[in-house]
């Protein structure tokens, strides 16, 4: 199993070799302050409340980076008061950029934050089917400000109209969650609709996506996988000249006996020499008459742990493999579904042993690689974030490099191969929890609970659902057992103990 090269590189030494590519995601449409004024710019849409607190009513929305005027603030900064198409209200500072300076505003509030008296419980409850983040308004995006235990139960105060979030209030702090991870007691139309949920449902055309997880080698948790209503299973393949194309034939009845359709990612020894570009193609070919549903043509190409030293050139993997192999498989069998190797996100460039994924990239559709696809792999394995954060990486030290974040990750994967879709062969997050340590090359995601793992899993599947860019998205990973340097099992969504915390949150967003 070739996993992620990534991130042994700290700020100093992530070269950051953008090859001239202008910065992925739009700089914030941000107006000058009015003189003697300050504006703020919002980085998503944003809740407007009706007080200065996650606790007031939602009376509209601040849409993603609009810039409005503040004409007031909160004793502590946090809240703003803004005027937005004639709705006056509150926005939280810390999910705006700031333009001027705030200490020239006028306090108009002296709350701080403060919620509202709360009312007589509603009689409605929620119960943490897990250890549920509370969060400052109705979406992913918002702030995390505490935890619903596993097993409490919350009196609801309010929802959103379409009940995918619950405004709560638990040890004395008042916020939303997502009503999917938890058992709700009583009717919700009875509640009144306080906040709007900053996510649409996934559109009706995204019918076509589909979820997998990555496991070991052999299916050891089926009905896991089932109940996050996993419909696909990945098996990595090592292929050495000269090795049968029957090793397949195991992983294809195992996957298709237990229900799922299957990706073989097929990959060659690691820190190859050489390869022989005929006889891959000539074993893909004949793995592809085995009935597969897709294959992954290589793995991490753009790496000399993976391609030959020296020898690392998108050119070379378009002609040398994916053409080939390309052509082999659907000479076979037509209906295989023939995905691109993924390539390592990385920043490290020196055009010999490693190039960065974006040049790569370039490199593959300059190559002609499009005619050589049916979908485009993508590996994102780097997150410590929400997906949909683009600053905040514990090693993001302000450059805000694509790789660390799942939209700008999207966005350059989509700008070069506009007419492709997107597989992701490799979707995880690393969660330590319940391991002695974190390896010194991962420790970006040292804090990551298990919760926030099943959490971002959730939002990074429904975002890919949503976009109509992704096709198929494989988890990485089900439930792999080495946790060591390479920190395998603190990807697996089936953790110390076989509880599944991310199995809900995946269930409640997947087709």
């Amino acid at each position: 199993m070739a996993r992620i090269f990534h991130r042994a590189l700290g700020g100093a030494v992530l070269l950051m070799l953008i090859l001239g590519m202008a910065s992925l995601r739009p700089a914030l449409a941000i107006q000058p302050p009015l003189t003697g004024g300050v504006t703020v710019t919002s980085y998503y849409t944003i809740n407007i409340r009706s007080g200065p607190g996650s606790s007031y009513a939602s009376v509209g929305l601040l849409p993603d980076t609009a810039t409005v005027v503040v004409s007031g603030r909160s004793s502590d900064n946090q809240w703003l008061l803004v005027d937005f198409n004639g709705q006056t209200g509150w926005v939280a500072s810390w999910l705006c950029f700031v333009s001027g300076d705030l200490n020239s505003v006028p306090v108009t509030d002296q709350t701080g934050g403060s919620a509202p008296s709360p009312s007589a419980p509603s009689g409605v409850t929620a119960t943490a089917t897990i250890n549920v983040n509370i969060r400052s308004g109705p979406a992913t995006s918002y702030a995390l400000i505490g935890v619903l235990p596993l097993d409490a139960t919350a009196d609801v105060a309010g929802r959103t109209g379409d009940n995918n979030w619950l405004n709560i209030a638990y040890n004395g702090q008042t916020g939303w969650v997502a009503a999917w991870l938890c058992a709700v007691n009583g009717d919700l139309n009875g509640i009144p609709v306080t906040g709007q949920s900053a996510s649409p449902p996934p559109p009706s055309g995204s019918s076509s996506f589909a979820l997998g997880g990555q496991v070991p080698g052999y299916i050891g948790s089926p009905d896991v996988m089932r109940s996050a209503r996993m419909t696909w299973v990945k098996f990595q393949i090592v292929w050495i000249p000269g090795v049968s194309p029957d090793v397949a034939n195991g992983y294809i009845d195992a996957a298709h006996g237990s229900g799922f359709k299957v990706m073989l990612g097929i990959t060659g020894p690691l820190y190859p020499g050489s390869i022989d570009s005929g006889g891959y193609a000539s074993f893909v070919g004949e793995v592809a008459k085995r009935g597969p549903d897709a294959i992954e043509v290589w793995n991490e190409q753009n790496l000399d742990r993976q391609w030959p030293s020296g020898q690392v050139n998108p050119a070379s993997y378009v002609y040398g493999v994916l053409q080939p192999a390309y052509q082999a498989i659907k000479a076979a069998n037509p209906n295989v579904l023939v995905i691109s190797g993924a390539l390592a996100p990385t920043g490290t460039h020196d055009g010999a042993n490693v190039w960065a994924d974006d040049a790569y990239l370039v490199g593959m559709r300059d190559a002609g690689a499009a005619n050589y696809m049916d979908c485009l792999g993508i590996h994102y394995n780097a997150g410590a974030t929400s997906p949909d954060a683009i600053t905040g990486h514990p090693a993001d030290s302000g450059a805000q490099h694509y790789s660390w974040y799942y939209k700008p990750m999207v966005t350059l994967y989509t700008s070069v191969f506009p007419t492709k879709s997107l597989c992701f062969t490799e979707l995880g997050y690393l969660s330590p929890e319940g391991y002695p340590y974190t390896p010194g090359n991962f420790w970006w995601g040292g804090g990551t609970s298990v919760a926030q793992q099943a959490d971002w899993l959730a939002r990074a599947v429904y975002l890919a659902r949503s976009s109509g860019k992704v096709k198929l998205v494989i988890v990485f990973n089900v439930d792999f057992a080495n946790y060591g340097d390479d920190p395998q099992a603190g990807y697996a969504i089936v953790r110390p103990g076989g509880v599944c915390p991310a199995c809900a949150s995946l269930a409640g967003v997947a087709p």
